[in-house]
């Protein structure tokens, strides 16, 4: 009997799909196991997926910070923070430093690694996510934090969806209507091989209904901001430190201030240095719109997000100095 399509099992409406993720507690299954290229959903599109990864390279910094602004407002939800406190993975600025930036990486091969190549890193970093989030439930039921559920899941899934869509200009983007659908069928086998059963998928039939749900999850987080625990500002505040020590550009305040604007939320008044810093962004990605100028500014930021992602892994320097090498060495497959 062949499996239903995706699109046959989602709710009909984005109204349906919203309420279905805020009602439904299901937790994730301990017992999965690791996946493989014959685990690939049906109705997965190479040449679609591919085309979403030529998008991520062309625009690697863009998509990186509208990530990053994703996984800080996950950090406001209660259930996720619960998670995190649990495994003590985010309980400094040096345990953040190795969870974050194995994060980036682990994207930036599923984003640049073959899918169909059951020995490529794209697998690797896909049941290397698959085995913390296992662990980490574990972890967190055993401490009496509760298990995570899959709309835990469906929200972090939105973290690397939502500001493609939803804020493209902010973050320099100018996102054809197929580099839309791309990335949305990209995720939405992302989803799936991360093990997010598909009536909780973010990702719908087209770009369009995704963008409309991930409307309704932004209102969400809006509260979830406006609300913020003093947990969410000390998890938020250790990863964006941790951050500065692979990109010295990185400044708290300023980022915090981008989060809450693309939020319609106040944030305090920012500080000489965080003003610039903030300016400094805006101008880059207002350079990635301007015709012949963009040339130039995405190839400068192309080969410093490359630059960037060699030296986390191979050579972070300020983190060996500050907090010692053995302290900030990696372990990207565990599994491995």
């Amino acid at each position: 009997m062949s499996k239903k399509h995706i699109d046959d099992v989602q709710t009909q409406t984005t109204d349906e799909h919203y309420k279905f993720i805020l009602e439904d507690d299901s937790v994730i299954d301990l017992k999965s196991s690791n996946v493989a290229p014959k685990d690939l959903p049906h109705w997965y599109d190479e040449k679609l997926y591919k085309k979403a990864q030529k998008f991520y390279i062309q625009n690697m910094l863009s998509v990186i910070a509208a990530s990053t602004v994703g996984v800080i407002i996950v950090f406001s939800v209660t259930s996720i923070i619960k998670v995190l406190l649990a495994t003590k993975r985010s309980s400094s600025t040096c345990s953040a430093f190795k969870r974050y930036i194995e994060t980036i990486l682990h994207m930036h091969n599923i984003s640049t690694c073959d899918s169909k190549d059951a020995d490529s890193n794209w697998y690797k970093s896909i049941n290397t996510i698959r085995w913390h989030h296992k662990v980490g439930s574990k972890k967190s039921k055993d401490a009496g934090g509760g298990e995570i559920t899959q709309r835990d899941m469906a929200f972090t899934q939105y973290a690397f969806i939502a500001f493609i869509y939803l804020a493209p200009k902010y973050f320099g983007l100018n996102n054809t209507l197929e580099e839309d659908e791309a990335f949305n069928h990209f995720w939405r086998v992302n989803g799936y091989m991360l093990g997010i059963p598909d009536r909780f998928n973010v990702c719908r039939r087209n770009a369009k209904e995704t963008t409309e749900l991930c409307q309704k999850i932004r209102d969400l987080y809006a509260t979830y901001l406006r609300d913020a625990s003093s947990e969410f500002d000390e998890v938020a505040t250790y990863t964006l430190h941790a951050l500065w020590y692979i990109d010295i550009t990185v400044d708290k305040d300023a980022f915090m201030s981008s989060t809450y604007k693309l939020h319609n939320l106040p944030y305090k008044e920012l500080g000489w240095y965080s003003w610039i810093n903030a300016k400094y962004r805006q101008f880059l990605f207002h350079l990635f719109l301007v015709p012949y100028v963009r040339v130039i500014a995405r190839a400068y930021s192309y080969y410093l997000v490359l630059f960037i992602i060699w030296s986390s892994e191979h050579f972070p320097l300020l983190a060996w100095i500050k907090f010692g090498k053995s302290n900030v060495r990696l372990n990207l497959y565990p599994k491995y």
